[in-house]
C-alpha cells in the first residue's frame, strides 16, 4: 500500500450499486479510509461527519460539492463524468475540482490520479512551506521536465535536452523559436493547431491542459531522431508566470495497450469488434439510456443461406466474403455507433441515441451496401436485419430477444430485408 494513500481519507459518491462496490474495493487496495454514499445528501452527510481528504463524485454530487467546497474552498474533488454531461462539467469546472474522469472509469487510472493527489495532500500536512519544491521534485523524477512562461525556457532537466537533441536553451531556441513549435498536429486532443486556437480565445496553455481530462492528456512529439513518441503531460503552477510541465515517455504503454485490445477485443477473422467488445458497449449504453432517458437501436445481421454458401464454394471463399462485407459495413459505420461480430455469419449493430424509426434508415443503407457487393468468386449475398428499440425495464437479454424475434421475421419473409419488433 503506498505510503501517502494509506494515511489519507477518501469519500467515494456513486449512484449505481455495483459500479459504487466495485470501485470502492479497489480504493481499499491503497487506503484504509474509505467511506462510500449513494448520492449526494448522504456524502454530504459523511464529509460533514468525517472532513474526509478525498471526495471521487458523478456528476449527481454537484450540489454536494458546492456545499462542501463553501465548507472548505480547498477541498479535493475528483469528478467522474460520461462525455455527454458538457452542461455539468461546465459546473464542474466553476467549482475548481482536482479532475476529470471519463466513464467508465479505467481502474488503475483513477488509482494513479489518488495517488498523486494524496502525496500532494501529505506533503502539505507534513511541511506546508516545502510543499511545492518537494511536490515538483515527484513530478519531476525520470521525466522529461522544463519551467517555463510558455514563451521562454527558464530551466530544462537533462532528459528533455536529450529528447530534442539540444545541449543548451539557445540550442533548443534555434530548433524550436516557439516553445508550441514541439506539438505536433496529430489527432490527439493536445495538438499544436487546437493550442493555437485556444490561445486566439485568450485561453492561456495552462487552463488549455486542465480543462482536458485526464485521461486524454497525451501528446505526440518528435525525438531527436524524428521518432513519433506518445508522453503524457502534466502542467503544475509555480507562480503567477512560471509552469512546471512534465512529460512522460508512455510510447510502450500505448503500444502494449492497442496490442492488448486488439486480442482482447478485435475478431482475428475481419479485424472489427468482438462479442466481448460489444456486450461491454451494450452494458455501458443501457445504463445511460436508463438514466438519461436516452433512445437505443439494436439490430442483428444474418447472412442469408451462408451455409449453403460455405458448402457450394467451400469456407476459404466464405471467410473472403465475411471479410469483405465487414470492411464495407465498419467503413460506413458512424463513430457514435458500433460494429461488431457475434459470431458465425451473425453480426450485431449498435445505434447510440437514435430511435427505432433512424435506425430502420440506416439499416436500409447497409442492406443496400451489402446488396451491392460483388465477390470476385461467389458473386452476391445479402443480408436479413432484426431490429429493436430500447424500452423502459430493458436488459441485455431482452433487447437480443426482440431483434432475434425480428431476425426471424425477417428470414420468413423471403430474406433481405428488415423486420423490427418493439
Amino acid at each position: 500500500m503506498d505510503n501517502y494513500t494509506k494515511e489519507v481519507s477518501i469519500l467515494y459518491v456513486e449512484d449505481e450499486k455495483d459500479v459504487r462496490e466495485c470501485y470502492a474495493r479497489a480504493l481499499q487496495n491503497v487506503s484504509q479510509n474509505i467511506f462510500t454514499a449513494s448520492n449526494g445528501e448522504e456524502g454530504l452527510e459523511l464529509y460533514k461527519k468525517n472532513k474526509p481528504d478525498i471526495v471521487i463524485s458523478d456528476m449527481n454530487g454537484l450540489e454536494m460539492t458546492k456545499t462542501i467546497k463553501e465548507i472548505d474552498e480547498n477541498a479535493n474533488v475528483i469528478f467522474t463524468t460520461t462525455n455527454r454531461e458538457s452542461a455539468y462539467l461546465l459546473e464542474a469546472i466553476k467549482l475548481h475540482v482536482e479532475g476529470y474522469l471519463l466513464k467508465p472509469v479505467e481502474k488503475k487510472l483513477l488509482l494513479k490520479i489518488v495517488k498523486k493527489l494524496s502525496r500532494t495532500i501529505i506533503l502539505e500536512k507534513e511541511n506546508k512551506e516545502q510543499r511545492d519544491i518537494l511536490q515538483h521534485i515527484i513530478d519531476s523524477e525520470n521525466n522529461i521536465t522544463l519551467i517555463t512562461d510558455t514563451n521562454d525556457i527558464s530551466f530544462a532537466s537533462k532528459s528533455f535536452f536529450s529528447f530534442f537533441g539540444a545541449s543548451t536553451i539557445e540550442e533548443f531556441k534555434h530548433k524550436f523559436p516557439i516553445l508550441i513549435d514541439i506539438f505536433s498536429n496529430s489527432d490527439d486532443l493536445i495538438n499544436k493547431d487546437n493550442i493555437i486556437k485556444s490561445m486566439k480565445n485568450n485561453i492561456d496553455f495552462y487552463e488549455f491542459i486542465n480543462n482536458i481530462d485526464e485521461s486524454s492528456r497525451v501528446v505526440t512529439l518528435k525525438n531527436k531522431d524524428n521518432e513519433e513518441k506518445s508522453l503524457y503531460i502534466n502542467i503544475s503552477k509555480i507562480n503567477n508566470t512560471n509552469y512546471l510541465i512534465n512529460f512522460t515517455d508512455i510510447t510502450k504503454l500505448t503500444q502494449e495497450k492497442e496490442a492488448t485490445e486488439l486480442k482482447v477485443y478485435k475478431d482475428s477473422l475481419t479485424g472489427i469488434n468482438n462479442r466481448e467488445k460489444f456486450e461491454e458497449v451494450l452494458y455501458y449504453e443501457l445504463k445511460q439510456s436508463k438514466r438519461y432517458n436516452r433512445s437505443l437501436s439494436l439490430a442483428i445481421l444474418d447472412i442469408d443461406k451462408f451455409k449453403d454458401f460455405n458448402d457450394k464454394y467451400g469456407h476459404l471463399i466464405g471467410d473472403e466474403v465475411l471479410i469483405m462485407l465487414s470492411e464495407s459495413i465498419q467503413s460506413h459505420t458512424r463513430e457514435s455507433d458500433l460494429f461488431a461480430r457475434w459470431g458465425g455469419e451473425e453480426f450485431v449493430l449498435l445505434f447510440s441515441n437514435t430511435n427505432l424509426q433512424n435506425a430502420m434508415k440506416l439499416a436500409e443503407n447497409f442492406r443496400q451496401i451489402i446488396e451491392n457487393l460483388k465477390h470476385k468468386s461467389a458473386g452476391s449475398v445479402t443480408v436479413s436485419f432484426g431490429l429493436t428499440e430500447y424500452k423502459k425495464g430493458d436488459t441485455m437479454k431482452s433487447m437480443f430477444k426482440r431483434a432475434d424475434d425480428a431476425l426471424y421475421e425477417a428470414k420468413n419473409s423471403g430474406r433481405n430485408c428488415i423486420r423490427s419488433i418493439t
